[in-house]
């Protein structure tokens, strides 16, 4: 475990980040690193105040309704990031967003396909055909 930071805050408690190498202060607290600091804190407050970065408005809507519309999205965002017209946070947002719609959409196929297996054995149940009645480790019961 590393040396903490012996700088002492008004309220009496010390810092507790780890201190730099040789030294017994952080580097927010070491007088050698306060122009430097003051201007990382200027700067993280002039990239804060920066306005999200967002689509243009007439940027028409895209159909998402099955894997191969989410595919269509995917892939003309990829090629418009690699072009530089989709700025990369957006670009990061769309990927993301659409990880969960597929993983959304083939649970929804999944289930329609269960559904379907279900209304297919419970309609077989009073037809002449055999039922089987299955059992783990079991084969089909005669």
């Amino acid at each position: 475990m590393g040396k903490k930071c012996e700088f002492q805050k008004k309220n009496g408690s010390r810092c507790g980040a780890d201190a730099q190498s040789g030294k017994n202060l952080c580097v927010f607290h070491d007088p050698h690193n306060a122009s430097e600091g003051r201007r990382a804190r200027r700067a993280g407050g002039i990239a804060r105040s920066q306005p999200a970065v967002v689509l243009p408005q007439e940027t028409p809507d895209h159909p998402l309704s099955n894997i191969a519309d989410v595919s269509s999205l995917l892939a003309d965002s990829i090629n418009r990031l690699r072009r530089g017209q989709l700025d990369p946070r957006v670009a990061n947002g769309v990927g993301y967003l659409a990880s969960i719609l597929l993983k959304a959409l083939e649970s929804g196929r999944i289930e329609e396909r269960l559904a379907h297996l279900e209304a297919v054995m419970s309609g077989k149940r009073g037809s002449e055909t055999e039922e089987f009645e299955f059992r783990s480790g079991e084969g089909p019961q005669e």
